[in-house]
């Protein structure tokens, strides 16, 4: 008995010590996640938990804001000072713990008993220790689960960096497109102006109706509006940029495009050959499926082999009764009576199950957004290119005709006006059409980097809206 005794002490000991040698590591999973990042992106990331100083990559880059700002460098500084990418590593450490967790054995339960007698005489005593002795087979399980899930919010970690990228990088086209609407608006704004300006004199001279110059009027005027309404969509997609790159006070202030026109499409489209099977083997979301339904199959394991049996303690007793010491083991089992698991394994399997259905329309899904975002590209390439080769240079020869006919008084005012306006609008659909081919580029972008668009298409205006990617359940 004593024998006996003496070894279950110290196994709980050897275990106990054994356990308490696993350390946290605050920075786990972090190089794996850069490394992702790097591969697909090109971009540096870093991540300083617990202290407020900036990297040494983010101080010179932000030294050029005042030289002005490229899309890649906009991405950059966003994936150096976003602070929400900096919560969003904590997530890292939360799943490591995890999987501490899941090796530590249950701590050793120490059960003091003490009996005052009455009348006087010795003091009974009872001393015990017990430990769960089955968690040591349930540990490897345990740990292989925890593992998988931590091997998942990895990827996850790192697309949403890539999203922060995409997010950062569409911002910027926005931005781009609005100043480039703001300088088109201000030209129009002088033109009808001084169209205005001519009108009056006309009419002063008696050779322009009052009908035809309040129409004269009516444009300039909507024209100085439509002005102001682009100027304060232009702060609007400013401050989105600000947001991103985690810029406040004065270098939310000083920064500047690089350009305030959006690129030409190139003559060659984006090469998007097998875009479907290249989105599917880089799609950062596949890989966390795999990692959740390896997981989920995982936690079948588990919940089978704890079914009937999911603890027994086992431990040694000391008891002095008057005179003494009696030690023994004592062993404490439950009964499998009314609970033999059978719920746990049939949740556990039901998880499997939609994991995998899951990670099936997931796949489905991506293969849909990557031909859909490469026609996309495709639409909007061609039309832009057709506004700046055929339809703006008519536009333009139209209004410089009909100013040539109304110069001879073969056209009245309203004419005038009606080609001003279509050229105009000939402009603003052409800065449109821009904008949608760079948005459209950087969605097919990001897809064959591993990550879905968070919105298919991309909504028009400077605000993004996030949609979840991982409609995939949380396992116990």
């Amino acid at each position: 008995m004593k024998r006996l005794t003496v070894f279950c002490v110290g196994m709980i000991t050897v275990g106990l010590s054994g356990c308490t040698a696993v350390a946290v590591d605050p920075h786990a999973g972090f190089p794996e996640v850069s490394q992702l990042v790097t591969t697909r992106a090109g971009k540096e990331i870093a991540w300083t938990p617990g202290t407020e100083e900036s990297s040494p990559p983010l101080e010179a880059i932000t030294a050029r804001l005042k030289d002005g700002l490229s899309e890649e460098e906009a991405v950059q500084i966003a994936l150096l000072n976003n602070h929400d990418l900096q919560a969003l590593y904590a997530r890292l450490g939360i799943a490591q713990a995890d999987v501490v967790q899941a090796s530590l054995l249950h701590n050793p339960v120490i059960d003091v008993i003490t009996g005052f007698p009455i009348g006087g005489g010795i003091v009974d005593l009872s001393f015990g220790v017990a430990m769960d002795f089955i968690d040591l087979l349930y540990v490897p399980l345990r740990k292989r689960m925890a593992t998988a899930r931590f091997e998942e919010t990895k990827l996850r970690v790192a697309a949403e960096v890539l999203d922060v990228a995409w997010r950062t990088q569409t911002a910027f086209y926005r931005h781009q497109a609005n100043e480039q609407m703001v300088e088109m608006r201000r030209q129009v704004a002088a033109s009808t102006a001084a169209s205005f300006d001519l009108a009056q004199r006309m009419r002063e001279a008696g050779n322009m109706r009052e009908i035809d110059l309040a129409s004269e009027q009516a444009l300039a005027e909507e024209a100085k509006l439509d002005l102001r309404l682009t100027e304060i969509t232009v702060r609007e997609s400013r401050e989105t940029l600000n947001t991103l790159m985690g810029l406040w006070g004065e270098e939310s202030q000083v920064w500047t495009a690089q350009s305030s026109r959006l690129p030409e499409p190139p003559r060659e489209p984006l090469n998007a050959e097998h875009v479907e099977s290249r989105a599917i083997e880089r799609s950062l979301d596949l890989a966390a499926a795999e990692q959740l339904i390896t997981a989920a199959a995982e936690n079948v394991g588990l919940d089978q082999a704890s079914a009937l049996f999911p603890e027994m303690v086992v431990g040694g007793k000391g008891e002095r009764d008057g005179g003494e010491w009696e030690p023994g083991p004592t062993f404490t089992i439950p009964i499998p009576l009314f609970d033999r698991g059978q719920a746990r394994i049939a949740r556990a399997q039901a998880e499997l199950r939609q994991a995998r259905e899951l990670r099936r329309a997931l796949a489905v899904r991506i293969r849909s957004v990557a031909r859909s975002t490469r026609d996309r590209l495709d639409g909007h390439r061609d039309r832009a290119r057709h506004y700046r080769e055929v339809l703006l240079p008519v536009r333009d020869q139209v209004l410089h005709e009909t100013q040539l006919q109304y110069n001879a008084m073969q056209v009245g005012p309203l004419d005038l006006l009606r080609a001003k306006e279509q050229q105009i609008e000939a402009a603003v659909r052409y800065i449109d059409a821009l904008r949608d081919y760079w948005l459209a580029h950087a969605d097919l972008t990001l897809i064959l980097a591993g990550r879905l668009p968070a919105t298919e298409p991309a909504p028009a205006g400077p605000a993004l809206e996030q949609a979840p990617r991982f409609p995939f359940p949380t396992l116990r």
